[in-house]
C-alpha cells in the first residue's frame, strides 16, 4: 500500500489585494488557532510557508506566544523558513536570493531549527539556477509547483534537477498545486471528488511507494484534529494516509538511485499559470528594486567593510533592515506587481526607505572618512568597490566656484554635466561669537568624467587644482553623427542608424513600437484587431566632446490615447513624449541609452524594436551565475488549450543581458531594471513598460477563462489599478553592444560590469550642505586621523567575478567575499591578498565551512569568509 504524506500548511501572502497590515491581522487569529491545535494535539503538525517573516510579524504583537513556538519547532510540529520571504524567481537579483535565505535562515534560529526545505509553493516560474543557489546555501531540495511541463520536462513529479553547472538538488513538484487537499475532510464526496483523483494523478506520474499531497491554501487556518482524521480514512484501505512534513517526505526520497534528471528552467503553464508576461508590468517597482538592490551590493556592504578598516562603524543591522525592506515585495505577487494600488504604495515606500538607509550610511561613511584623513574641499575621495585594481573612468562630482580647474595628475578629463547654484543673501551663519549673517557667492556642482587608478576595495584621494581656463566639455555640434572606434550613428529624418568599424550600415536600428494593452497587472494582451505603431524620435542635438560623444533625440507623438481609441482607429487623442539620448565614450564597445517618457496613455505597451539584421531565431539571457538558450516561438500552437492553460507566448524574462545570435556577430542588449525581452522575426524587443486598469480581467487573448487574482470568483469584484497607468514621467537605461565571433559568456558578462559600475566619491566641502543631506547633521567627533592618499583592503587575482562583498551574519569581525562564474568553464583562483587580515577560509552561503577550492567551477560561486 502507497503511503500519501499528507502536509499542512497555509500559504501566507503578505500582500497582494490586501495590505500586509490586512495580512497581519488575519495572522492573529489564524496564528494562534494552530499554535493552540499543535499543543493540544502532540501528532498533529504544520507547515508556515516557508518564510520568517511571517512569523516576526506575529510575535511582535503575541510576544507571549514566543516560549509556544520554540517548544513547537523543537517537537517539529511547526515548520519554519528557512526564506524570509517567499521569493519571486526572475526578477530580483541573484544575490537577493542568497540574502533571502542567509537573513530567513538567522532569523529563523531565534525559534528553533529552520525547515530545511527549499519551499516555494506559489512562484511563477522558476530559473535554471535554483538548483546551484540552493545548494551553495546549504539546501539539497526544492518543494515547488509551476511551470512544469510533464510532457517536455521530466515526466516524474520527484526528480533530481541539475543547474547549468555541477550542482544538483532533489525536487519535489505539488502536482496540483499547494491547495491539493485544502478544508480535508472525511466525508465520501470530499474522498471520491478530490482527494481520491488527485492521490491517483501523482500516483500516475511515479512510480515511488511515498506520494506527496498539500493540504492547505491562501490564508486558511489550520485542520483540526487532521491525524485522527487521516487514520480512519486510511481504514477503507486504498492508501496509508499520514500527516507528514516536507522534511519527512524529502527523506523518504533519499538514496532513490533511479530519480529521472532535468536540467534548465520552469516557465510552461501547462497545468497552472506562469504569467510569462508579468515581466513588464509596474515598472516602477522593478527599476526601483533593482537601483536598491544594486547600491546595497555595489556601494554599501562594501564601503562598510572598508570604513571598519579605519574604526568608521555603522550598525549592520541597519543593512539588515533595508534588505528586510525590499525582501517583502520580493514575493512572486509584489515584484510580478500583481497587487492593489494600496500594496504598491507600500512596496515602492519600503524600497524608499530602504533607499533612504543606504543613501545615509553612505553619507555617513564617506563623510566620516574625510575627517579621518583630515581632507579639505580641493580634496575627493574616490573609492573602488571591488576585488581588482580599477583602471578606467569614473565619473567624480565636487562643488566648485568656476569650472577653472582639474583632478592633479589626470590629464583624460571631460566635465559632462554642470549644475549651476545662485547666489545667497543675507545667510545666518552660526558662530562662536554669536550669529553672523553673510552673503554667498554663486557655485556649480561639477560631474567630471576622468580616467583613474584606484586600488582594489579600497580608495584614493584626488587633489582639486585651479586652471587659468574652464575644463573641456562637450560641444554642440552641427553634423547629425557621433561616433568613436566600434560605431558611426546618424540621424536622418527618423532613420537611427549605426555603421560598425567593419563597414556594415544597419538602418533604423533602434526604433519604439507602441501598441495597446487589454491586459491586466498579470499579462498582456493585444487588442483584438489591433496593430503596433512605430515611433522614430527626430534629432535634437549632437554634443562632442575628446572624451564622450552624444546624440539626443526626441519626439513627441500622438497615439491612441485608451482602448476604445485603440478599437475605433479613428482617434489619437493620447500623447508619448520620447527622448532618447545616445552616448558613445572613447574605447568603449557599449552603446549607452537612456530613454524619458512622458506618459499620457493608456492601457498600452511600449518597447524598443532593434533591428540588428542577424537572421536567428535563438537568444542567449543571462540568468544568476550564468546563462541560458532560448528559442523563438516561430508558428502558432495549434489547439494550444488542450496542452496549456495560458499561451506558452515567448515573452520571455532576463537577468542582466539577452543576447540574439547569428552565425557570424551577435547584438547584447543590458538593463537596468529591464527585465522582459522578445525576439520576432530576427528583431529583438525590450519591453520598457505595459500600463493597464485592472488587477485581473477575464478571458484574455493568451489566458482564457477566469480573471488571474481572484477578482471573478464568486463574492469578488472588479479591482481597478490606475497606479498600474504608470502616468507621468518615467525613466529608463540600457546599452547595447555589437560583437563579432560567436557569443563569449565572459566577455558579456565583463561588458555587464562595466554598464553597472558605480562611482562613489565625496568632497568635504561647506558650500552646500544639502547634496548630501546628513552633511549639515553629521558632527564632527574626536578620532585618529591617518595621513594616507590610497588603500587597498584586499585583492583577488583572478577573472572571476565580485558577486558580493559583505559582513557576516554570525562573526561581527568576519566578511564574505563572493566570486561568480557565469561562464562554461572553470575559473582559477590565482592569488589572493589578505594581508589586512588574520586569516580566510572557504564556506557556503551560509557561512560552513567546505574544502578550499583553487578554482571558480562553472556557472557556480565561491564564498572566501576573512576575519579582519
Amino acid at each position: 500500500m502507497k503511503k500519501v504524506h499528507v502536509v499542512n500548511h497555509t500559504h501566507w501572502d503578505r500582500e497582494w489585494y490586501f495590505t500586509t497590515m490586512d495580512a497581519i491581522l488575519l495572522s492573529d487569529n489564524t496564528f494562534s488557532m494552530v499554535i493552540d491545535e499543535l499543543l493540544s494535539n502532540r501528532e498533529a503538525k504544520f507547515c508556515l510557508d516557508g518564510q520568517s517573516s511571517i512569523l516576526d510579524d506575529f510575535i511582535a504583537r503575541r510576544p507571549d506566544q514566543l516560549d509556544n513556538v520554540k517548544k513547537l519547532v523543537d517537537n517539529k510540529q511547526l515548520s519554519i523558513g528557512p526564506w524570509y520571504t517567499q521569493t519571486d524567481s526572475f526578477f530580483v537579483d541573484e544575490e537577493s536570493f542568497i540574502r533571502n535565505l542567509i537573513i530567513g535562515i538567522r532569523d529563523s534560529k531565534k525559534y528553533g531549527e529552520e525547515m530545511k526545505i527549499g519551499y516555494l509553493p506559489d512562484t511563477f516560474g522558476f530559473n535554471a539556477q535554483m538548483p546551484t543557489i540552493l545548494a551553495n546555501c546549504g539546501l539539497d531540495n526544492i518543494v515547488f509547483w509551476r511551470g512544469i511541463n510533464f510532457k517536455k520536462h521530466v515526466s516524474e513529479p520527484y526528480f533530481i534537477w541539475r543547474g547549468l553547472g555541477d550542482k544538483e538538488i532533489t525536487a519535489m513538484n505539488l502536482v496540483d498545486g499547494y491547495g491539493t487537499a485544502a478544508f480535508l475532510k472525511n466525508t465520501p464526496d470530499y474522498l471520491n471528488e478530490r482527494l481520491y483523483p488527485s492521490v491517483e494523478k501523482v500516483e500516475s506520474l511515479t512510480d515511488d511507494s511515498n506520494l506527496l499531497i498539500p493540504a492547505g491554501g491562501d490564508q486558511l487556518e489550520i485542520i483540526h484534529d487532521l491525524p485522527e482524521i487521516l487514520e480512519e480514512i486510511s481504514k477503507e484501505g486504498k492508501y496509508e494516509f499520514v500527516e507528514s512534513s516536507y522534511e519527512e517526505f524529502r527523506e523518504s526520497l533519499r538514496g532513490k538511485a533511479d530519480l529521472a534528471e532535468y536540467r534548465g528552467e520552469f516557465r510552461e503553464p501547462c497545468t497552472t499559470r506562469a504569467h510569462k508576461s508579468i515581466g513588464s508590468v509596474r515598472y516602477d517597482i522593478k527599476r526601483s528594486n533593482f537601483l536598491v538592490e544594486q547600491k546595497l551590493l555595489r556601494r554599501i556592504e562594501p564601503l562598510i567593510a572598508i570604513a571598519e578598516a579605519f574604526q568608521i562603524n555603522v550598525s549592520h543591522e541597519l543593512i539588515v533592515d533595508a534588505w528586510k525592506k525590499i525582501m517583502e515585495g520580493h514575493a512572486h505577487d509584489s515584484m510580478g506587481g500583481c497587487v492593489s494600488d494600496d500594496v504598491a504604495i507600500d512596496i515602492l515606500h519600503r524600497m524608499k526607505e530602504a533607499n533612504e538607509i543606504a543613501d545615509g550610511i553612505e553619507n555617513y561613511i564617506v563623510k566620516r572618512f574625510t575627517d579621518k584623513l583630515q581632507l579639505t574641499s580641493n580634496q575627493v575621495i574616490v573609492f573602488n568597490t571591488t576585488s581588482k585594481n580599477f583602471k578606467g573612468y569614473k565619473t567624480i562630482d565636487f562643488l566648485a566656484a568656476d569650472k577653472n580647474l582639474r583632478l592633479a595628475d589626470v590629464d583624460d578629463a571631460v566635465l559632462v554635466k554642470a549644475d549651476y547654484f545662485k547666489g545667497k543673501d543675507n545667510l545666518l551663519l552660526e558662530t562662536p561669537e554669536g550669529p553672523k549673517y553673510i552673503n554667498e557667492d554663486p557655485y556649480y556642482r561639477l560631474y567630471v568624467l576622468a580616467n583613474v587608478e584606484i586600488p582594489s576595495m579600497g580608495f584614493k584621494v584626488f587633489n582639486i587644482e585651479q586652471l587659468d581656463k574652464e575644463i573641456e566639455s562637450p560641444k554642440i555640434s552641427k553634423t547629425n553623427s557621433i561616433k568613436n572606434k566600434f560605431y558611426t550613428i546618424s540621424s536622418n529624418n527618423g532613420n537611427l542608424s549605426i555603421e560598425t568599424k567593419d563597414g556594415k550600415k544597419l538602418d533604423y536600428f533602434i526604433e519604439f513600437e507602441d501598441m495597446g494593452n487589454a491586459g491586466d497587472t498579470y499579462d498582456f494582451s493585444p487588442v483584438e484587431g489591433g496593430k503596433s505603431i512605430i515611433l522614430n524620435p527626430d534629432l535634437i542635438q549632437v554634443r562632442k566632446s575628446s572624451l564622450i560623444e552624444e546624440m539626443v533625440l526626441s519626439g513627441e507623438f500622438r497615439v491612441p490615447k485608451d482602448l476604445e481609441e485603440r478599437v475605433g482607429k479613428t482617434n489619437t487623442s493620447g500623447r508619448l513624449d520620447i527622448t532618447l539620448v545616445i552616448t558613445l565614450a572613447k574605447g568603449s564597445s557599449l552603446i549607452d541609452c537612456k530613454v524619458t517618457v512622458e506618459n499620457q496613455v493608456l492601457s498600452h505597451r511600449l518597447r524598443v524594436k532593434l533591428n540588428p539584421d542577424i537572421t536567428t531565431t535563438k537568444t542567449i539571457a543571462s540568468v544568476p551565475f550564468g546563462f541560458i538558450e532560448r528559442e523563438e516561438l516561430t508558428e502558432d500552437i495549434p489547439e494550444w488549450h488542450k496542452q496549456y492553460v495560458e499561451y506558452p507566448i515567448d515573452l520571455e524574462p532576463y537577468d542582466k543581458s539577452v543576447s540574439i545570435i547569428g552565425t557570424q556577430n551577435y547584438l547584447t542588449a543590458f538593463g537596468k531594471g529591464i527585465k522582459e525581452y522578445q525576439l520576432r522575426d530576427n528583431k529583438l524587443y525590450l519591453t520598457l513598460f505595459a500600463s493597464t486598469s485592472q488587477l485581473g480581467k477575464p478571458n484574455l487573448a493568451y489566458r482564457p477563462g477566469r480573471a488571474s487574482g481572484d477578482t471573478t470568483k464568486k463574492g469578488h469584484v472588479m479591482m481597478p489599478t490606475p497606479m498600474a497607468e504608470l502616468l507621468g514621467e518615467l525613466t529608463f537605461e540600457f546599452a547595447l553592444q555589437l560583437s563579432d565571433g560567436s557569443f563569449n559568456e565572459y566577455e558579456v558578462s565583463k561588458s555587464w560590469k562595466q554598464f553597472s559600475d558605480q562611482s562613489i566619491c565625496y568632497q568635504n566641502q561647506a558650500l552646500n550642505k544639502f547634496i548630501h543631506r546628513l552633511d549639515n547633521k553629521i558632527q564632527e567627533i574626536d578620532m585618529e586621523h591617518v595621513d594616507l592618499n590610497e588603500f587597498s583592503l584586499l585583492q583577488v587575482d583572478s577573472k572571476a567575478f565580485d558577486s558580493s562583498f559583505g559582513f557576516s551574519m554570525y562573526h561581527k569581525d568576519a566578511y564574505l567575499l563572493r566570486l561568480a562564474n557565469p561562464t562554461e568553464v572553470p575559473i582559477p583562483l590565482d592569488k589572493f591578498d589578505f594581508h589586512q587580515f588574520s586569516k580566510y577560509e572557504f564556506v557556503n552561503c551560509q557561512e560552513q565551512s567546505i574544502e578550499s577550492v583553487d578554482e571558480v567551477p562553472p556557472y557556480d560561486m565561491v564564498t572566501i569568509k576573512v576575519w579582519r
